[in-house]
């Protein structure tokens, strides 16, 4: 706020000095209008913030000057002034209830005060409220520099303080301060400074949601700076202590007359994540001196918190110089994964550091890569003993970064010969060149034992957008590619799959080579065409069998063409394999919708041969043939007659619902798999949801029969019926599926008899089943229990209740005899 009352009292002083002879005019209305435009320029170039001048009024005697800064601070001057004597005095304040400029910030300001003197010698006095504390200061402003200064604030708010210089409101406690300097600038002045951080507690909430890691609880920093004013110069000692960092400032001095200064810090950080933001991590010490001699400052340091000695000197030039530094360390303080050991050394030398402009070299010895962490990050497997070097260095000017660099290691090389990159644009131009000395070394188990080197040569180029083209050789007959955000053309000849999935970091499950060509005129929107054909493809079980738990083996072409006009394109793909074929015609996909449909054809002579890649079993020949639809969500919907009758399906994202119409029973048990022993025609609703793994299960089963089994032996030695000699004309069949647990009813009526399945239990991941049942013939019940499996269940008949039904059947003889049917029923009924 000192800033902005400095500023305005001396383009008021400069208007004063400069008009004495056009004073008859400038004193005018018409002379005010003119100078106003300069005052809002002068303003703005001065405080950096747009500045709005609501009055201003200067005459022979009197001036004023209101105006707004940002819209939120207001300033009003007024003064009273002697041409002639060039003395002047006024009042002036200062005022906003909020105040905030990018990541300035800045709470309720009400500060009032007076002036008076002579340009060159200005003695300002004021008071009011700040950061939330009261505030009073008086002192001189001579030469336009503040001297004989006192000023007294207590208590203020230091989050409040930490937002005004552009940080959150991380800590919150309070700041004391006390200047006593009467005779700052004399020879023989004295006075003191002095200011107290109280303890303040850190927001671990806010700094939990800002940088996205917890401090310990009851976080701190407190601390004090004292300055002794000793004629005309100051010392200065300050201590900040923290439970996460701690910095004195030590044999500090500052000349008050030249404004020349040195002093001796010592910083020694617990963890660099509270001071940058999140942006590095870990401890860091560092010890150095500061030097300002006129307008220039110089900062030296070392440190050896990174394993070597880090060296640094900034002011208007830059250097800086490692010496063997851990490069295990030096990740972990980048917040990078430990992907690498090493020692870096180097330096960098900026000849004129505003503008960029220097050189650098860096290098790394004894490097060795960290197996399971390149593996994790990039999906390789190197090998476990491996070593690298790397080197770069260039020149820089204005900015624009000028080298080479290269990395030789036991697995490849990779070489950036020449290469550009600005700064301040980030872009970069470069060719290169990678070698991998022997793709075998990224394949488990390769048989090769000669060694098979991978190249890539070529050029990019990455401003707003990426070009890169390049041949590649080793991985086929011919791989050229070229790529510039507008169009693109690759051409390839006999690519092995095997090498293209080792090198991109995947199992190499298959085997085969593919021959494409891809030539799109336009990318925005696509114009153009491609094609794709492969070999022969084979499995490989060991790869396969990490994939899907079961060493599969499997043939396979695969071939697709399309053409793309106006952004969309017309494609057809097939898949030939030994299990079964896969055919997409007629396929339509809209780029800038991001929509497809395609009719399709899946042709699956066995689905046993399959089920390693469904993870189900089942059985029997499949030929689904329907249309697919990809818009926000896919949908798929199609038929099959493959089980007899007609299976009609739907999914919709994760739902999959289904219609059957009169498929036979005993060919959808043998398509799941079990025993045919029920004979009938089902229909009915089947709804599934995959992402749930749930589902409901409802079927009318039309003559349903079963067939000879144990249980129906069982039934007919019981009461001398074969209930596989029953036609059940009426079938009922509900099953609820949650995850592996089926339960399921089937209710049966027939003419003279039923059955009723109840309390049907089936767990697929123990191949489990269990149920209650009732078969009912003409007079004869008979109930019992199944458990064990679907195919090879375990039947128990409840014999005590059809003895009870044979009594029954006795003693109602007896009564029909002796008293006729109406009185047997009468007796029966009862109650005792």
């Amino acid at each position: 706020m000192n800033k902005i009352l400095k500023i305005t009292l001396s383009i008021v002083l400069f208007l004063l000095l400069t008009v004495t002879g056009l004073s008859f005019f400038i004193f005018s209305q018409k002379g005010n209008e003119l100078l106003k435009p300069y005052v809002k320029e002068t303003l703005e170039e001065n405080i950096g913030l747009p500045v709005e001048v609501n009055r201003f009024k200067l005459d022979s005697g009197r001036s004023t000057l209101e105006f707004v800064i940002n819209k939120q601070a207001f300033v009003n001057v007024a003064t009273q002034h002697k041409l002639w004597s060039q003395s002047f005095e006024g009042t002036y304040q200062i005022k906003t209830d909020s105040f905030s400029y990018e990541e300035i910030k800045l709470k309720e300001v009400d500060i009032k005060g007076n002036f008076k003197g002579v340009s060159e010698d200005i003695y300002v006095e004021g008071k009011g409220r700040a950061l939330g504390a009261a505030l009073d200061y008086r002192f001189n402003l001579i030469d336009e520099s503040a001297q004989k200064i006192i000023a007294n604030m207590k208590g203020a708010h230091f989050s409040e303080v930490l937002q005004l210089v552009g940080y959150p409101a991380l800590a919150e406690g309070k700041i004391d301060v006390e200047i006593n300097m009467p005779k700052i600038g004399e020879e023989a002045a004295s006075g003191y400074g002095h200011i107290v951080l109280n303890r303040a507690i850190f927001n671990r909430a806010l700094v939990k949601e800002l940088y996205h890691y917890t401090l310990p609880k009851k976080s701190y920093v407190e601390g004090t700076v004292d300055a002794t004013l000793e004629g005309k110069s100051a010392q200065l000692v300050g201590d900040i202590q923290s439970n996460l960092f701690a910095l004195q400032i030590k044999d500090a001095v500052m000349d008050m007359a030249s404004d020349e200064a040195k002093a001796v810090y010592r910083l020694d950080v617990k963890d660099m994540r509270i001071l940058t933001k999140n942006q590095l991590a870990g401890p860091f010490k560092v010890e150095g001196k500061l030097e300002k001699k006129e307008e220039a400052t110089l900062v030296t340091g070392t440190s050896r918190s990174l394993g070597g000695v880090l060296d640094f000197a900034l002011g208007e030039t830059a250097q800086v110089t490692l010496e063997k530094l851990s490069l295990e360390k030096l990740l972990a303080f980048l917040k990078q994964p430990d992907y690498a050991k090493g020692e870096l050394s180097g330096n960098l030398v900026f000849d004129e550091l505003e503008e960029m402009s220097g050189a650098y070299k860096l290098q790394v010895d004894k490097g060795v890569f960290n197996p399971k962490v390149v593996e994790k990050m990039a999906g390789y497997k190197i090998p476990e003993e491996n070593t690298f070097t790397f080197e770069s260095k260039g020149e820089i000017d204005n900015a624009l970064l000028s080298g080479n660099a290269r990395v030789e290691s036991t697995l490849t090389n990779i070489t950036l010969p020449s290469f550009e990159y600005d700064l301040k644009q980030n872009t970069l131009v470069s060719e290169y060149d990678i070698l991998v000395h022997d793709i075998n070394t990224l394949i488990p188990k390769a048989k090769n034992g000669k060694a098979t080197p991978v190249s890539a040569k070529g050029s990019l180029n990455l401003t707003d957008t990426l070009s890169i083209s390049g041949v590649t050789e080793g991985l086929g007959k011919k791989v050229a590619f070229a790529y510039d955000s507008k169009t693109a053309k690759v051409e390839i000849s006999e690519l092995s799959v095997e090498k293209v999935l080792a090198l991109s970091g995947l199992p190499v499950y298959v085997k085969g080579t593919l021959d494409s060509d891809i030539d799109f005129t336009s990318l925005d929107p696509e114009e153009g065409t491609f094609s794709l054909k492969s070999s022969k493809l084979v499995t490989q079980p060991d790869a396969m069998k990490k994939l899907t738990g079961e060493a599969f083996t499997m043939n396979a072409v695969v071939e697709s063409s399309g053409t793309f006009k106006e952004g969309k394109g017309m494609i057809h793909a097939k898949v030939e394999s030994s299990v079964g074929d896969i055919t997409f015609d007629n396929m339509v996909y809209d780029a800038e919708n991001q929509t497809l449909k395609s009719a399709y054809t899946i042709d699956i002579p066995s689905l046993k041969e399959v089920q390693p890649l469904i993870g189900k079993k089942f059985y029997g020949p499949l030929l689904l043939q329907g249309e697919l639809f990809k818009d926000k969500i896919v949908k798929v919907t199609g038929a099959t007659t493959s089980l007899g009758g007609k299976i009609n399906y739907t999914l919709k994202g994760d739902d999959l619902t289904s219609t059957i119409s009169s498929v036979p029973l005993e060919n959808i048990l043998g398509t799941l798999g079990h025993k045919r022993n029920f004979l009938g025609s089902a229909s009915g609703n089947a709804n599934y949801n995959l992402k749930k793994k749930s589902g409901v299960v409802d079927l009318d089963i039309a003559s349903f029969q079963i067939k000879p089994n144990d249980l129906t032996k069982m039934i007919s030695l019981a009461i001398g019926k074969d209930p596989a000699r029953v036609i059940f004309s009426s079938t009922k069949f509900h099953a609820d599926i949650n995850k592996n647990i089926i339960d399921y009813t089937l209710h049966a009526i027939g003419t003279r008899s039923s059955i009723d399945i109840t309390q049907g239990r089936m767990n697929t991941t123990n191949n489990t089943n269990s149920a209650r049942f009732s078969f009912v013939y003409e007079e004869h019940t008979v109930r019992g229990k199944i458990k064990g499996s679907v195919n090879s269940p375990k039947i128990t008949i409840d014999t005590s209740a059809l003895i009870k039904d044979k009594i029954d059947e006795k003693v109602q003889e007896k009564l029909d005899k002796a008293l006729g049917g109406q009185a047997a029923e009468f007796l029966k009924s009862l109650p005792f």
